[in-house]
């Protein structure tokens, strides 16, 4: 039997700055552990000398500093090597979905209404270009499932795009039936993970997604500007090659230092680019450090079993939840078991101004919760991270009994 997950061990000891404040709020950004840290200062330090035999070497053994992000992936995503690819945000990666698949004029995609802005953008610049229709899907109760898409799916339908877990109200959808429903409909599946990477399970093998992508400056604990991009092994062929850069280009016989002091090397060749993720990359010399880093936050992730993670998160949205309603507030959160990862929405008052002066005396209690919509849906948004303990949930309600009382009015918010 494996010894219990000791979560506050790892709080002190990777998160120290959790110390200053109480934070909840990972689905906005959140913090790098010490590991990840010191491995970019360690990198730091390697750009300020030379270990080498020579530069080109020294290019080598940089790059291959990037190595452990992949492989990190690799094991949280139960995906192929040659299906993941690093990438700078979540913004990035969709771009080169909306770039490299092809769509012409009269086809359809379908997104939901409850999107961040960023999973519509790129497909709303196209219809600059080309005449798509975007059909938006909105449901009753704010839940959205297979059956939902088949109503506004036909045969000009080549797309679905969506977020795993909404950002605004913390659903996450069953992602193997929809992605069932899109395999067998002939719909390319193209999701947002950036609210659910390193907090609750996806298997890439079960759910038949085509194209994920995720930022890791959020639950993934990385530094801004990078981010993880899965690209089904059978879609591959699907997806155009974003750039063409000499790091994802064939290498040539005894490496590129070697070509290079070939007298007649060539730059303009039939040159080929291996069939993999990779070949979405930009290919040149790009964010070593936030790669660096990501790949020690999601060794961390791995280290401590995202199933592990996954329970503490539930649990303590659960007691999130029930916390916020004994002090009156209502959960916009769906409380369907495996339906939601660590984001819980709540509201207090049904004057949102009233519920945005508590925001406000909450942060000046460095008790830093977020507040946000989309369509009408929405009120704090706090994010229960699996550095998160229960004293942190205390903390806040703490907080908020405090203003209410402040305040001198009874939460009031029925929906």
């Amino acid at each position: 039997m494996n010894a219990p997950i000791d979560w506050k061990k790892i709080r002190e000891e990777e998160f120290p700055v959790l110390k200053t404040m109480t934070f909840l709020d990972a689905a906005c950004v959140s913090f790098a552990p010490r590991r990840a840290v010191e491995a970019v200062k360690a990198f730091a330090e390697m750009t300020a000398r030379q270990d080498e035999a020579n530069s080109s070497a020294h290019h080598i053994a940089m790059d291959a500093l990037r190595a452990k992000a992949y492989d990190e992936a690799v094991k949280l995503f139960n995906a192929d090597p040659e299906e993941i690819a690093l990438v700078e945000s979540t913004s990035h990666g969709l771009n080169i979905a909306a770039a490299g698949i092809p769509l012409e004029d009269g086809d359809s995609i379908i997104t939901t209404n409850l999107e961040f802005i960023q999973v519509a953008l790129p497909w709303c610049l196209m219809r600059k270009t080309k005449k798509i229709d975007i059909r938006v899907c909105k449901t009753p109760d704010n839940r959205f499932r297979a059956a939902d898409f088949a109503k506004l799916a036909d045969k000009t339908t080549k797309i679905l795009v969506m977020s795993t877990v909404e950002w605004c109200n913390g659903w996450a959808s069953d992602l193997k039936e929809i992605g069932d429903w899109c395999r067998e409909n002939g719909i390319l599946f193209v999701v947002d993970a950036v609210q659910q990477m390193g907090v609750t399970k996806i298997d890439t093998k079960e759910c038949h997604i085509d194209l994920m992508v995720a930022g890791g400056h959020k639950w993934g604990n990385s530094p801004y500007g990078t981010g993880i991009l899965y690209v089904n092994r059978d879609a591959l062929d699907k997806i155009g090659q974003s750039y063409g850069g000499y790091l994802n280009t064939t290498v040539p016989e005894g490496g590129w230092g070697a070509y290079w002091e070939k007298l007649d090397s060539q730059s303009v060749f039939d040159w080929t680019f291996p069939n993999t993720a990779r070949k979405y990359e930009i290919g040149g010399t790009s964010n070593y450090p936030g790669a660096i880093a990501l790949g020690e936050s999601l060794g961390l992730v791995n280290e401590i079993g995202i199933e592990n993670i996954q329970q503490h998160v539930w649990e303590l949205g659960e007691y999130c939840m029930d916390q916020l309603e004994a002090i009156g507030g209502t959960i916009i959160t769906h409380r369907d078991p495996g339906r939601r990862a660590g984001i819980i929405i709540a509201r207090l008052y049904d004057d949102v101004e009233i519920d945005r002066k508590v925001l406000r005396a909450l942060h000046a209690r460095r008790i830093f919760v977020a507040q946000r919509f989309t369509d009408n849906v929405g009120g704090f948004r706090i994010s229960c991270q699996w550095y998160n303990l229960k004293e942190d949930i205390d903390a806040m309600i703490a907080g908020m009994k405090d203003i209410i009382e402040l305040i001198g009015k009874k939460p009031d918010y029925k929906g």
